[in-house]
């Protein structure tokens, strides 16, 4: 049996490198693109809003002018507001808007769940628990949104806790459910490890609470292990 030619060992050991240098480099390049996709859509949006009508004054366009001046008009509200008269003035906008039924069912919401998430107070979700859904047997990562609700403990019962149910791999969506305190687990990971499970759709492992701490961006250590590529040089 003859055995191939150089040639040809040497071309598939060019295709596996080459095809090593691919995914290394799409790893580390993804998350970056993904990053400065997100941050380009955000600032084109509030860049649109405000730009836009700007730019047909002036009669050209000024980049990110749109997103500085929504800056400034943020800052200068909260200046506004830590003022006598602008204090005066945030409590009649707050009596006018909530006092009619639309807007005022909005509004409320919206300035509830807005001091909720970015107030001084702010902590939208308290901890991860485990919860039988969507049937008895079957687990699903959960956070707990609210430890105290009396109303709906009343109907159902026993002692209830409202929690939020995450879609994999986009934890932006999902369910809210009330489940009976008794029926949760403690899931033993922190919210941010909790995440990193969902969003990739548990592939990721939490990493154990008496392990070593989480890594902040890629682990080019494991990547280029995992690639046949890694050299220890701390000899």
């Amino acid at each position: 049996m003859t055995s191939p030619p150089p040639q040809t060992g040497h071309r598939k050991a060019l295709g596996r490198r080459l095809r090593r240098y691919f995914l290394v480099g799409l790893v580390v390049i993804a998350p970056v693109g993904v990053t400065i996709a997100v941050l380009n859509l955000v600032f084109q949006t509030i860049d649109g809003w405000l730009g836009v009508p700007i730019q047909r004054v002036v009669g050209f366009p000024i980049p990110g002018l749109g997103f500085v001046l929504l800056a400034l008009f943020v800052l200068l509200m909260g200046w506004l507001v830590h003022l006598a008269a602008g204090r005066q003035m945030l409590v009649w906008w707050n009596h006018q808007l909530s006092r009619f039924p639309v807007t005022g069912l909005i509004y409320n919401a919206l300035s509830q769940i807005t001091q909720s998430v970015i107030g001084r107070r702010r902590r939208l979700f308290i901890r991860t628990v485990l919860i039988p859904y969507p049937t008895a047997g079957i687990w699903a990562v959960a956070f707990v949104t609210n430890e105290d609700t009396p109303e709906m403990s009343s109907v159902v019962g026993e002692p209830c806790v409202n929690v939020f149910v995450p879609t994999t791999p986009n934890p932006t969506s999902g369910f809210m459910l009330v489940v009976p305190r008794s029926r949760l687990r403690d899931a033993g990971i922190s919210i941010e490890e909790a995440m990193k499970l969902v969003i990739s759709a548990g592939a990721v492992n939490p990493h154990d609470r008496f392990g070593p701490p989480a890594r902040r961006g890629l682990d080019l250590e494991s990547l280029l292990k995992d690639t046949g590529e890694w050299k220890d040089t701390r000899a």
